[in-house]
């Protein structure tokens, strides 16, 4: 029955933000223009591939409290060291991309009647990146804890706030640079709502690094570092070769229905949030809980695309405007079908993690890395934008049979303490 609660917690807490945010997208895809939309969209993307640089904290922070349980004494050592690392890491981040903010906007195709402005709104989106790792590592504490109502409550004025933020800039200024200063305002109250539970429950702050617990995160969370690594390469890059080989005024005909899937994604991706320090703690009523999952995902998955495969252009229409009924609407109809596969992929993915085999999804993904990535291009300059849909749709579906495939073969590890248990 807590499954179900939490994972009812985790819905509702992307479910309400979502209902901000896809209704908001229409209006500044609207306000923006396609290719400044389409740049909006794209700066999404690099903030989530900016998970890179938490080098697997964030999913090690949830593992290492769900096994020590309780223990405070732990679990300030392991926010503590946690937080210094993923300070220095997302500052070196920051420098990256903020100097790097003119290379990336070239290698965009950007045309040059948006090309400053873009360059400008790249390097405010540097600055995006220190509170959003620091949120992310944060907001772990209370998903190893399991105390999904809190987290989701916070997560729900988060999450709504980065909707509402860059569409109030706009309303200012109509620009892409207008936007991402909205994010970086968003991201920062963000962080600060993901730091209250520990004011609460550390008062006297979690300011302790310490080498030993670094390493031991570290263990588990380096493999979660080429997933960083690779995922997000998988998951945003085809949004980048879409617009460095077709421009970047096409690609949001792409990203638009790529950003409906992902919004659906929250029911699958909540309940394998659940499931994760479920599973970490081990348990035949564990493995039970995570089966019932599996067949509850699929039933639901099922009902959610059937609807879309008949109304795709009706709802592309009505969503984003007129011009997205035609192309945009096949796209979603091709991305939707792969959204089943990648919705159960979740479970088995996390059944292979908390056994503490973070290096085999590493592998997994490092070994469908380069075909992804050729396939992505040849179907590009065959379909053009149709192309990276097709090609998103097969490389999930491999990548869900193959985990499957490794989450009924893989033994659990024997738990390691992080550290000594505090007494």
């Amino acid at each position: 029955m807590s499954m179900i609660k939490n994972s009812t917690w985790n819905i509702l807490g992307v479910v309400i933000p979502s209902a901000i945010a896809l209704p908001t997208m229409g209006v500044l895809s609207r306000l923006l223009g396609v290719e400044q939309f389409g740049l909006f969209t794209l700066a999404f993307a690099i903030v989530g591939y900016a998970t890179l640089f938490d080098a697997g904290l964030s999913r090690a922070v949830i593992r290492a409290v769900a096994m020590h349980h309780g223990d405070k004494g732990l679990n300030r050592l392991v926010m503590g060291t946690a937080t210094g690392a993923v300070i220095g890491l997302s500052l070196l981040a920051t420098l990256l991309l903020w100097f790097g903010a003119g290379k990336v906007v070239s290698l965009l195709h950007v045309s040059p009647e948006h090309f400053d402005n873009a360059v400008a709104g790249f390097r405010w989106l540097s600055l995006c990146v220190p509170p959003f790792l620091l949120a992310t590592v944060w907001f772990a504490y209370l998903e190893g804890n399991e105390r999904f109502g809190e987290f989701n409550i916070l997560r729900t004025f988060s999450n709504s706030l980065l909707a509402i933020a860059p569409l109030i800039a706009v309303l200012i200024e109509p620009s892409f640079s207008a936007t991402v200063i909205g994010l970086v305002l968003a991201r920062v109250v963000s962080m600060a709502l993901a730091y209250w539970p520990l004011h609460k429950d550390f008062p006297e702050g979690i300011r302790t690094f310490k080498v030993e617990v670094f390493k031991e995160l570290l263990k588990f969370g380096s493999w979660m570092t080429v997933s960083n690594i690779i995922s997000p390469l998988m998951v945003y890059f085809d949004r980048f070769v879409l617009s460095h080989m077709v421009g970047a005024s096409r690609v949001s005909f792409y990203t638009a229905p790529a950003e409906a899937v992902s919004r659906m994604l929250i029911i699958p991706n909540a309940v394998a949030r659940v499931v994760f320090p479920l599973l970490s703690k081990s348990g035949e009523d564990a493995a039970r809980q995570a089966n019932k999952a599996f067949w509850g995902l699929l039933l639901i998955s099922l009902a959610m695309v059937l609807p879309i495969l008949v109304l795709a252009p009706w709802i592309m229409t009505v969503w984003m405007g007129p011009e997205y009924g035609g192309d945009a609407a096949q796209i979603l109809r091709i991305l939707v079908v792969g959204f089943i596969f990648n919705a159960l992929a979740q479970i088995p993915f996390a059944k292979i993690q908390a056994r503490g085999h973070s290096r085999t999804t590493a592998m997994i993904h490092l070994a469908e890395l380069l075909p992804y990535l050729g396939l992505l291009v040849v179907c590009i300059q065959h379909f053009s934008i149709m192309g990276a849909a097709i090609a998103w749709t097969i490389r999930v579906t491999v990548d869900y049979l193959a985990l499957e495939y490794f989450a009924r073969r893989t033994p659990p590890l024997q738990p390691t303490p992080v550290y000594q248990q505090s007494s």
